[in-house]
């Protein structure tokens, strides 16, 4: 992501603290895209001249965080330490953070409850745990802090290949889920129905694009309109769903989505794997249907585009336009609001590529995603911003223990 932004940028040093930022063509947010996430500081001493993929210091960073690396036992724990040359004076508060890996959900749930650990976040814990945690004394819950990624849970398509190339057949599968249901009964109330490629949180989304109700009937005259009818056994035609290999949540998902079409007569055999072989099938377009989510970030010219747009179709390699939807009208929109540093402008051009991807159905989408994140109520300021957890807890603190 960060390499598509920055690939065809020169950057000047003017001196010791200014550097000047030289793009091939204008990119509006260029701004947007400095974060410590996207665009972090390596040191030149150490990369300088190397392989910046089989560096040694991959293992052992160095930046400019308030926290320094110390140990990586593998399997075990990361352990950092308070840097004490941060430049933000006072700061950090804490002395030292351990992340520490436990494979199994149930475990990492027992060892919150336990108060073993003061955080776990997004994937940590099944979304049961959490809202069964959030409810003991001495523990919280907050779903802010995803701001800055603004997920959103989506089933893509390889639109390559029929029935998935007929536009009808995306919008009876969006017809015939129960997405509140989904939303209340698998996601524990933690997302929100999602209407569209750009998260509602964006000051670039669009309410009025076409709303895919719960519709059973909907769905069925669709699919009798592309002449796909129910043979003896009730089925119309029989697809393949890959689910996402992060948790029972997302199995749950996918048989959610299974016995949801199979009511209107599409017949879902569900594939699974390994979280690497996911990713291998995703971005070998080796699928039928498959269950991800996508973080949309700040900006949909950095979070979005790279799903629809038609020269991003880059086999072997993840999170790009994998699904082959190709719209050059929807190319030309999502190019010129990247160029375009009118904000009013781009509003308006985001507006436009909203309606028309939902109106074609490009993907299947579910819910944006609000992950919580639990802390013991002895840990303050853990999430502060629209990094959350996935800040660098500079100003994090920890009452002493009772």
């Amino acid at each position: 992501r960060s390499k598509a932004v920055f690939q065809r940028t020169k950057v000047v040093k003017l001196d010791s603290h200014t550097v000047e930022f030289v793009l091939a063509e204008p990119f509006s947010p260029l701004i947007r895209s400095f974060d410590t996430i996207g665009a972090p500081i390596l040191p030149a001493h150490l990369y300088k001249g190397t392989d910046l993929r089989k560096n040694p210091a991959n293992s052992t960073p160095v930046g400019t965080g308030p926290f320094k690396f110390k140990e990586w036992k593998r399997g075990e724990y990361i352990h950092l330490v308070r840097n004490d040359a941060y430049w933000r004076k006072g700061l950090p508060y804490l002395d030292e953070i351990y992340y520490r890996f436990v494979p199994d959900a149930a475990s990492r749930a027992l060892a919150m409850e336990g108060q073993q650990f003061h955080i776990a976040t997004q994937n940590d814990l099944e979304l049961i745990d959490a809202a069964r945690l959030a409810k003991l004394p001495y523990l919280q819950a907050t779903n802010k802090g995803w701001e800055w990624g603004s997920p959103i849970a989506w089933i893509e398509l390889n639109l390559r290949k029929p029935p998935y190339n007929d536009k009808r057949f995306r919008q009876a599968i969006m017809h015939a889920l129960n997405r509140q249901q989904v939303r209340d009964n698998i996601f524990q109330g933690f997302a929100k129905i999602a209407t569209g490629p750009i998260h509602s949180d964006s000051p670039f989304y669009e309410p009025q694009v076409r709303n895919y109700d719960y519709n059973k009937a909907k769905a069925e005259a669709l699919l009798d309109e592309m002449g796909l009818k129910k043979g003896a056994n009730g089925v119309r035609t029989t697809v393949k769903l890959l689910g996402l290999p992060y948790g029972e949540v997302w199995n749950r998902a996918a048989e959610s989505t299974r016995q949801a079409l199979r009511q209107v007569g599409i017949e879902v055999v569900l594939e699974s794997s390994d979280a690497a072989g996911w990713v291998d099938r995703l971005k070998n377009w080796d699928f039928e249907m498959i269950m991800t989510y996508l973080t949309t970030l700040s900006d949909p010219a950095l979070g979005v585009s790279r799903t629809f747009l038609t020269d991003n179709q880059r086999k072997g390699v993840p999170f790009t336009n994998e699904s082959g939807y190709s719209n050059p009208k929807v190319d030309a929109l999502f190019k010129e609001a990247a160029s375009t540093v009118d904000e009013a402008r781009r509003k308006q051009l985001y507006s436009e590529v909203q309606k028309i991807l939902v109106e074609d159905a490009a993907v299947i989408w579910l819910v944006e995603l609000q992950w919580p994140t639990v802390t013991n109520k002895r840990l303050h300021d853990a999430v502060i911003n629209g990094l959350g957890p996935n800040g660098n807890f500079a100003e994090a603190w920890l009452e002493k223990a009772p």
